[in-house]
């Protein structure tokens, strides 16, 4: 057994997976139009701008966060002018420019706000024009005039600053448009992302979003092979949306079951967490779970807690820890990573790395790493494949000073160069198969 350059392959090991998961609220478009102090608009000649669109209007170019100088998303050309984003728990800031597009003189203005695909808003906010600070700190107060629809009808106001969607609320909590000279930025003209030499708008807003933790369907699986099948001790990922208010990792051993008020319970156990964000947890299932054909798993986040999904506990979860093309990570032995241009030879050993060993000849707690002396291993015998060729198995078990990790060091089998399977077995279980090159 070797642990040489482990750090290398646990970045791409505990990493575990991702996939992509949608929030229950999208913000799909916004709308700035100039009023009076009232918030009435101003007629024909008014400044009106959106995201949407819309014939021979300037555009609201967006920028994620408040970086002034940060990627604009929603352009540079008018097939892009639209926006779509999925709003998680937490707090969300984008920054605003506008092209001054004409001479037309306005000192106050309402901003909409258009969730879901709607056609009319539901959030609208009155506001002065900031024309002395380059803070973005005026005041700002609910809508309380008519406004205008994306097609420019004049609708009701909503009267608000939230929008709620079944359990999820989404409130503005600061909003701000600054006088061209007084951002002194020019990096839009009327549909295009360039410069001009006509100084913007600047603006800036944020929303509060609260929300439910949701575990997605069938998203609790294991952490390498991601098939909805863990065993006790094994990592394993959630996917969902609101799963955490930031994104945050595991900073000492052993692994914390709280980590930026964001827990999980498995068959009611407090999970170690490794990772979690709004739409990804990775975690260990604790060795105290027993094994069952479905065990609740539950995420709460700051109090709030989710549904409950179930997933199978079985005594053992093989996964081979993946990247690339499903290719598995194994390391040659030079320590280097197997690759279709870096093959392990021939009658050489090589090291693959797991998940899902399940019980232990010597215990290990739950979020602690796997100690050196004595070695942990499975209770159960463990071989492996390359092809259709069995490999000697030296080793099989867990991979000391780390969390969950088990390795397989194997010799590789007389057999014609090439790209092959590899797949594990734990006691009766079959891992995922992940492939590795031999030559």
């Amino acid at each position: 057994m070797n642990n040489k350059h482990l750090p290398i392959l646990a970045g791409i090991a505990l990493a575990l997976g991702s996939t992509q998961t949608q929030a229950a609220v999208k913000l799909t478009a916004v709308q700035i139009v100039s009023t009076d102090a009232n918030g009435k608009i101003q007629g024909v000649g008014a400044h009106r701008f959106r995201t949407t669109l819309h014939g021979g209007h300037p555009g609201v170019f967006l920028i994620k966060g408040n970086d002034r100088n940060g990627e604009i998303f929603n352009g540079p050309n008018l097939a892009k002018n639209g926006i779509d984003l999925p709003l998680s728990a937490g707090t969300h800031t984008y920054t605003i420019y506008i092209e001054r597009n004409n001479t037309y003189s306005w000192t106050n203005y309402s901003m909409q706000f258009f969730f879901d695909l709607s056609n009319t808003p539901q959030i609208s906010v009155l506001a002065p024009l900031n024309q002395s600070s380059p803070l973005f700190n005026p005041p700002f107060a609910m809508n309380r005039e008519n406004t205008e629809d994306l097609g420019g009808r004049s609708v009701k106001s909503p009267a608000s600053l939230l929008y709620k969607n079944a359990q999820t609320e989404v409130t503005l909590t600061g909003f701000s448009l600054l006088q061209p000279e007084i951002a002194q930025r020019d990096r839009v003209s009327p549909f295009e992302v360039k410069v001009n030499r006509n100084f913007d708008f600047v603006g800036e807003f944020t929303l509060e979003v609260k929300a439910p933790p949701e575990i997605a369907a069938g998203g609790v699986v294991n952490g390498a092979s991601f098939q909805p099948k863990v065993a006790p001790g094994s990592l394993f990922s959630i996917f969902g949306t609101s799963l955490a208010t930031t994104t945050g990792s595991a900073s000492a051993l052993p692994l914390a079951a709280n980590i930026a008020g964001t827990v999980v319970t498995v068959g009611g156990r407090p999970a170690p967490l490794v990772f979690v964000s709004p739409t990804q947890i990775n975690a260990q299932v604790p060795y105290e779970v027993t094994e069952a054909q479905t065990v609740p798993v539950v995420v709460t986040v700051n109090g709030v807690t989710s549904l409950a999904v179930n997933v199978n506990v079985v005594g053992n979860a093989p996964g081979i820890f993946q990247f690339g093309e499903r290719r598995a990570v194994v390391q040659n032995e030079d320590y280097s990573v197997n690759t279709a241009d870096n093959p392990a030879e021939v009658d050489s050993y090589v090291v693959a790395y797991l998940t899902g060993a399940g019980r232990l000849d010597n215990n290990v707690a739950s979020g602690a790493p796997a100690g050196l002396e004595p070695i942990s291993r499975p209770r159960v015998p463990v071989s492996a494949t390359i092809g259709d060729m069995p490999a000697h198995i030296a080793f099989g078990g867990l991979t000391p000073n780390f969390v969950g990790l088990m390795q397989v060091n194997m010799k590789v089998p007389p057999m014609p160069p090439g790209t092959y399977p590899l797949v594990v077995t734990v006691g009766s279980e079959k891992s995922n198969a992940a492939f590795v090159t031999v030559r």
